[in-house]
């Protein structure tokens, strides 16, 4: 009698391990300008060297923020970031890893509902930003792409961001970002 106790104890133990492991959709968290940034370790080196992509903390697509504070205000994407280990997948507040990472990418839904942004930064590293990434960022009042080539996105990457907004683009790349699939959506792109 106690055998199968132990093993239906032990079953249900292993049907939960997968909801433990995916608990959390990011590797490491860091605070940048009063805002919280989730990162997920895409590339630990090779020809790009160390890469990671800004993601969403919470495990749930559908509600990617839920239980965590919305990013506000000025949202500034950084060029390379350092880990906080006291936070994340694999949290170890010893760990003293100071690898630099290069972020080139912003993963599907990583913003999704974060109505609270009123300014975005895109550093010149991004080269990809994903499905709906920013959907629902409605207060979005102006973004500015420091990336000469137009980072990779599709037609929901900025769903229900108002399309009248000025977009801040280096000089000589109003082209590229005019015939950009998901950029061209934008009626003002301005050089700068």
């Amino acid at each position: 009698m106690r055998y199968s106790g132990m093993k239906k104890a032990l079953l249900t133990l292993l049907a939960l391990l997968p909801l433990y492991l995916c608990a959390q959709e990011y590797d490491f968290a860091k605070k940048i300008g009063g805002n919280t940034l989730y990162f997920y370790i895409t590339s630990t080196g090779g020809k790009n060297g160390p890469t990671v992509e800004v993601t969403f903390p919470a495990d749930n697509e559908e509600q990617p923020w839920k239980g965590f504070r919305k990013p506000s205000g000025q949202l500034v994407i950084p060029e390379t970031v350092t880990p906080d280990r006291s936070r994340g997948r694999h949290a170890d507040p010893d760990d003293d890893d100071t690898t630099v990472y290069t972020v080139t990418a912003i993963r599907y839904f990583a913003f999704a509902g974060c109505d609270r942004i009123k300014r975005l930064t895109l550093p010149p590293t991004i080269r990809d930003i994903g499905e709906g990434a920013f959907a629902g960022c409605t207060r979005i009042e102006y973004i500015v792409s420091q990336a000469s080539e137009p980072p990779r996105l599709d037609e929901s990457s900025f769903d229900k961001v108002n399309l009248d907004i000025p977009v801040r683009v280096p000089a000589a790349t109003y082209e590229l970002y005019h015939q950009a699939v998901g950029w061209r959506q934008f009626s003002e792109i301005v050089e700068y």
